[in-house]
């Protein structure tokens, strides 16, 4: 036993090192290149119809967390591991400042390959929050876990995490049941030059950056990606101003809200 521990050990501490760069940089750049990935990650999701499911969860989600690369590999025993950002839901409808995690996972049994991939959780209880908030939390023990899309709708109101993926090497899907998700403190503290807290960070609002509106901006989007696009207003019939006859309608687009009404053929000259 002391020997298999020892190996299990050895391989994640492998594994750990190849993901990471292989140019030193400090926690401070390393963080704000999560956020920007993180950005791109959910950006793909609202733009992907194949996740539509997830649009509509978002909606009544109180936090995401978004891992822009998490990779597995192994062979009989396999590890997976990633960085993590965390933003919550504010009572306004905006976005908090993000919070830095760490995700792992080791698994012993038959299995060979290699795999990256791509995550959003929709944190979706507030015992969900709580628990994220604190050290260290193992997710399908700590919380109740589901895959969406088939964990979405009506599960959706009473599970922990809603978790969808996008993946790609040779396992064939994504698995975080037993993944433990850790709080970077080190990197809360080089992102925002202070020691602070995850709930300094969501609850307190002690801390702000610039920066992270680029991820904020985009979580936004996703949340609110299932709402119709606003119809442009109705306008008021045009008459002539001197014999008080109405005088033909314009053409009505329904994107006249967003992009203006079409410029006339002289006028686009």
């Amino acid at each position: 036993m002391t020997r298999l521990i020892g190996i299990i050990g050895a391989a994640f501490a492998a594994f750990t090192m190849a993901l990471g760069p292989a140019a030193a940089k400090s926690k401070q750049e390393k963080a704000e290149e999560l956020i920007i990935d993180a950005a791109d990650t959910v950006s793909y999701f609202a733009n992907d119809s194949a996740y539509e499911p997830l649009w509509d969860a978002a909606d009544n989600a109180k936090a995401m967390v978004i891992i822009p690369k998490s990779l597995r590999g192994g062979f009989i025993i396999g590890a997976s591991g990633g960085n993590a950002v965390m933003v919550a839901r504010n009572d306004d409808g905006s976005w908090s400042e993000p919070t830095f995690f760490t995700v792992g996972s080791l698994s012993i049994g038959f299995q060979a390959g290699f795999e990256g991939s791509e995550t959003i959780l929709l944190v979706m209880t507030q015992r969900g929050m709580e628990h994220l908030l604190s050290t260290t939390v193992k997710l399908g023990a700590d919380l109740s876990l589901a895959a969406g899309p088939i964990g979405a709708g009506a599960k959706a109101q009473t599970v922990d995490v809603l978790a969808f993926s996008r993946s790609r090497g040779l396992y064939g899907g994504v698995s975080l049941e037993g993944a433990i998700l850790k709080s970077r403190g080190s990197w809360n503290e080089g992102y925002y030059q202070a020691n602070v807290t995850p709930a300094d960070i969501i609850y307190r609002e002690k801390v702000s950056r610039p920066q992270s509106a680029v991820l904020q901006n985009a979580v936004w989007a996703l949340a609110h990606r299932d709402q119709p696009a606003m119809m442009a207003p109705l306008r008021p019939a045009k008459t002539d101003p001197v014999t008080g006859e109405p005088l033909p309608e314009e053409p009505v687009y329904e994107d006249d809200a967003i992009y203006g009404a079409p410029l006339d053929p002289i006028e686009s000259d």
